[in-house]
């Protein structure tokens, strides 16, 4: 039978009593554990059916799933279930062609490489895969379900195109050989659900560098200098890892962010590297069941060229962070742009999107924007609530409608209302909370939460605008990114991990934010940051904090080359307050006309440092003050030039 190079996991075994047979079995995942650093209790039984529909071919049954476990706040467990005999995602699959899973830590960058066993006979032959994934904790079923490591690092595959002559090349199934780029191989099919599941640009390694914190590497492999694998099967997979993979120079798209297998010869790594095409399956050999590079970019050539360069493409959604330790979700711009690549194309979001992930519901800034009134609560956790109270002067609520997605699955829909449950125009405003549908939404979904909320804007009963809701109470989300808070949600509640993506970029305007250079015993890092946002509010040197939006800034670019520097908090520009020497520097609401408004940048010869000179102000420079008691509460003014101050030189971030 065939096998791809494809997703793989790994999870732990409960320390039950296990068979000689199932021995190697037992102390591979048991290593899994303790380096991966998961418990045998927080691994969960996976169904196929439950994961998401990603790839078919009506021709011949290709029927793929991909399943997700979040094992822990660093561990993820993935499984790719191939080949299902339902009807195109349309039935509860009974057996699949094939099914790997990999168990991987985002920040220790370990991984584990697991394969379910493919005996079958008879009707079975070409299906032999269960759909219900047995925990590899689980003794003895476990031994029964999955291959041993040996057993895996010996299985033979097959591929289409081989260079070297006949249309077939045998080989042993070398996962690394195409999960050489960190690992998930992000195939253009797969990669939307990758993005849903917070799995891709979520801090994980893509490049070999084993000098690196975190760098990716295979549990059980030794150092990747070894060609010979030694005791253990797995032991050489490091050393492929760094033989095969590809540095973003390179070639940006498969060199960091999804390789796949590739379909040309590279003289300098055979024999080590085999070069392979199109992974297929026996019952039809011109339908990939892992497609190649090469076929990925050919599929894309009618659409422009490859999809990651697009503003909306999914390769740009970004997991940067997860509520855990720290009690807050971050994932703003200004917190990812120095860390991911899909950044660096974008000056100055627009807008921005957001999923919760698994929800595979995102709701955006822009379109929240445009909601008619100003709404008290819009949200999963609470539902909708548009009070009279809370809008401007003779204005009034319009009515809504809610509507709740359930839990992904084949036998019943998505979606699940309309609720309009205040049609009373005479009240208060508009009561849509989450406890009057709540129940009536869940028996719908068949006895299970839903998993997003969207509303519906009414006008004379027609609906005029849906926009979807974020699942939390949020604490910012704006244009610059999106800030929640666990101690905001209520008892025991804890927010959702979000993925983001940014959109609408200006390319006349940077967002960043500006550090200054000055440090000492006493302190380290100072930023720009907003005190107030009321016009004329002074600003200050203060402490990192990605949660702060007052420390974002917008560094407008004029046609003479001058720059303005807008607030993202407060909406307002930063002003020098007077004419005079060590005056105070504002922000003030826009004034074009203003040229206490303007400032240049000076690059500072060999550094990455520039300065800040105010344009309205016989040329004085943005400067950090003289420590105050609390050295990261400290004045910032405008003064006259000290080519040797620290404090006049700042780093834009």
């Amino acid at each position: 039978m065939k096998r791809t190079h494809s997703l793989f996991t790994a999870a732990l075994l409960s320390g039950a009593a296990v068979t000689a047979h199932a021995q190697e079995l037992y102390n591979y995942v048991q290593q899994c554990q303790t380096e991966l650093e998961f418990t045998a209790s927080q691994v969960k039984q996976m169904n196929c059916n439950d994961g998401y529909f990603f790839a078919s071919n009506s021709r011949s049954g290709i029927n793929d799933y991909v399943v997700h476990q979040k094992v822990n706040q660093n561990v993820d467990m993935i499984a790719a279930c191939r080949w299902g005999d339902s009807i195109f995602g349309l039935n509860q699959n009974t057996k699949f062609m094939q099914l790997e899973m990999i168990i991987h830590n985002r920040v220790k960058g370990g991984t584990c490489f697991f394969a379910a066993k493919d005996v079958g006979t008879g009707d079975n032959r070409f299906r032999p895969v269960s759909p219900v994934i047995v925990p590899v904790t689980s003794f003895p079923a476990a031994d029964g379900y999955w291959l041993k490591p040996s057993e895996m690092a010996n299985k033979l595959l097959y591929s289409n195109g081989n260079p070297f002559g006949g249309p077939d090349y045998q080989e042993k199934m070398t996962c690394v050989r195409c999960h050489s780029q960190g690992p998930y191989i992000a195939s253009r099919r797969i990669a939307p659900f990758l993005a849903n599941l917070g799995l891709l640009n979520d801090g994980h390694h893509t490049k070999a560098d084993f000098s690196a914190s975190g760098h990716y590497y295979v549990v059980g492999s030794r150092e990747h200098t070894q060609a010979d694998p030694g005791s253990h099967p797995l032991g050489n997979w490091n050393y492929l890892i760094a033989r095969n993979n590809r540095p973003a120079t390179d070639s940006p798209c498969s060199g960091s962010c999804h390789a796949l297998a590739r379909d040309s010869v590279d003289a300098t790594l055979t024999p080590l590297f085999v070069p392979i095409g199109d992974l297929t399956s026996p019952l039809d050999r011109g339908a990939p069941v892992l497609p190649s590079i090469k076929t990925d970019i050919n599929e894309l050539l009618g659409s422009g060229g490859m999809e990651p360069w697009q503003e909306d493409s999914p390769y740009h959604w970004i997991n940067n962070d997860q509520p855990g330790t720290d009690a807050v979700e971050v994932e703003t711009f200004t917190s990812q742009k120095l860390k991911y690549p899909v950044t660096y194309y974008c000056g100055a979001p627009g807008w921005i999107e957001a999923n919760a992930v698994g929800t595979g519901s995102p709701f955006n800034s822009l379109a929240i924007a445009f909601i008619p009134n100003k709404l008290r609560s819009f949200n999963l956790r609470d539902g909708l609530v548009c009070l009279n109270a809370d809008q401007p002067a003779g204005q009034t609520c319009r009515d809504y409608q809610v509507s709740y997605k359930c839990p992904i699955t084949t036998e019943i829909p998505k979606w699940v209302g309309p609720y309009n449950k205040d049609t009373n125009f005479s009240d208060d405003g508009d009561h849509e909370e989450r406890s009057k549908a709540w129940n009536e939404a869940r028996a719908a979904c068949g006895n299970k939460d839903p998993i997003a909320m969207r509303a519906d804007v009414l006008w004379s009963g027609s609906v005029v605008q849906t926009v979807s809701a974020p699942s939390d109470r949020l604490a910012q989300f704006t244009p610059s990114g999106l800030v929640c808070k666990n101690s905001d949600q209520g008892s025991g509640q804890s927010c959702s991990s979000y993925a983001v993506r940014y959109v609408g970029c200006r390319d006349d305007a940077t967002l960043s934010r500006l550090r200054n250079a000055w440090t000492s015993s006493t302190f380290t890092n100072r930023y720009l940051t907003t005190t107030n946002n009321a016009d004329g509010s002074e600003v200050r040197g203060q402490g990192n904090n990605y949660q702060y939006q007052s420390q974002d800034w917008t560094i407008e670019y004029q046609p003479d080359g001058n720059v303005r520097i807008f607030d993202v908090w407060s909406r307002k520009y930063l002003t020098a307050s007077s004419t005079t020497s060590g005056a105070g520097v504002v922000v003030r609401n826009s004034d074009l006309s203003l040229q206490r408004q303007y400032w240049a940048i000076e690059t500072i010869s060999g550094s990455s440092e520039v300065r800040f000179r105010n344009l309205g102000t016989s040329n004085r420079y943005l400067t950090v003050g003289t420590n105050t008691s609390d050295p990261y509460f400290v004045p910032i003014t405008s003064q006259t030039l000290s080519s040797s101050s620290a404090s006049q030189r700042w780093l834009i971030q």
